[in-house]
């Protein structure tokens, strides 16, 4: 292969990356088509104000208690979720209580036990991947407590071996995917990326994974490196990394092509230290979810070029409306929301004080008008 990839030293991300590269090289099923993928990134642009998710279901259940387990409060994405879900139930009698996993492995198998111990209706593993937690996860099913993830794993399809009802997030594939276009439209079939992502969660290397693969279709782009950094390591290890990259890749790369908007707040101060011309430094893609300072930086149109977000508080509404099924003793909506791209051209539409895609779609009167 004619591209020189440099992947981090520690051995089991050396592994993890090559496989991830591997799979990506003989992971060439569709056909490369340029007209079509701009065709694409010009739809993900589009605001989309049409209701379409479920118009039919039961009417709601009343009196259920709801625990939000969290992979850490501190993330904008998990954090908004919970407030999309106290906000789906401010006019209903259910409650809602959370316990913060502080980003530490530790602690949110600690609160997820504890929230079993409370045995509460319904459990929420917000940004924690199921795959972690399997046995924790069939006691809380053997008990009778329905669990539902929001990024718990790869897809919305149900999980009965994980314990879960369903998991809540948009197709993870279609969202690396759209990242990555971008970057091919943006330098018109030259782009040259550093793909970011984190081993320890199953969504972020599907991500990461398609990301890679839709660059090596693109002939005359290259895929330069891809770094495996925890999320909860990004503030340590970051500065080190971008000035290695940047020494190693002089006035080469084009775009970070990253799986949260994090890895864009703590590259910045390392972007700004090279002393580069900003407009020659790497633009920014991020392939979830949308957070305050990245709709602020693409805004300013200062280091970060789009962002693929999530809908949190529709999710949050869509959550509840799945526990609603579930108590029902009916299957999950398997509503997907569908992929948006934020960029400079449409940023108007995101609420400068609220910070969240909030689509102007109705969603809050579709779901009441079911529930009533």
């Amino acid at each position: 292969m004619k591209r020189l990839i440099c992947f981090s030293d520690a051995l089991k991300r050396l592994s993890v990356v090559t496989l991830l590269l591997s799979s990506a090289l003989v992971g060439h099923v569709m056909a490369y088509d340029y007209s079509s993928i701009k065709q694409q990134v010009n739809a993900a642009i589009e605001e989309n104000t049409t209701w379409s998710g479920p118009i039919t279901g039961p009417k709601i259940s009343s009196k259920k208690q709801l625990i939000f387990v969290a992979s850490d409060l501190r993330n904008d994405g998990v954090n908004s979720i919970a407030k999309g879900m106290t906000d789906a139930i401010s006019n209903l009698d259910w409650n809602l209580r959370l316990l913060d996993g502080n980003g530490s492995k530790v602690r949110q198998a600690a609160a997820l036990s504890r929230a079993i111990m409370l045995k509460p209706d319904g459990i929420v593993l917000g940004g924690i991947d199921a795959k972690y937690h399997e046995q924790t996860l069939q006691a809380a099913q053997k008990l009778g407590i329905t669990v539902i993830g929001w990024h718990a794993a790869n897809t919305t399809k149900v999980e009965p071996d994980l314990g879960l009802f369903t998991n809540i997030t948009t197709d993870a594939q279609k969202v690396g995917e759209i990242a990555a276009s971008l970057a091919i439209v943006d330098t018109k079939e030259h782009a040259k990326v550093v793909i970011f992502t984190d081993s320890n969660y199953s969504i972020a290397m599907l991500k990461a994974h398609s990301m890679a693969e839709a660059i090596e279709q693109c002939a005359q782009c290259e895929l330069l490196s891809i770094e495996d950094i925890p999320l909860d390591n990004i503030a340590d290890e970051m500065p080190d990394t971008i000035g290695r990259l940047l020494q190693q890749y002089p006035r080469q790369i084009t775009h970070f092509l990253v799986i949260n908007d994090l890895y864009i707040d703590f590259a910045i101060p390392s972007l700004i230290a090279s002393g580069q011309n900003h407009h020659l430094l790497p633009k920014s893609i991020s392939a979830g979810d949308g957070s305050f300072e990245a709709y602020q930086r693409i805004r300013n149109q200062s280091f970060q070029l789009a962002t693929v977000p999530e809908p949190l508080f529709m999710q949050g509404w869509q959550i509840v409306d799945e526990f609603n099924r579930a108590f029902h003793n009916m299957p999950p909506s398997q509503f997907e929301t569908p992929i948006h791209l934020v960029v400079h051209d449409n940023i108007r539409t995101i609420d400068r004080k609220i910070g969240v895609y909030d689509p102007q779609n109705h969603y809050r009167e579709a779901y009441m008008r079911i529930w009533k």
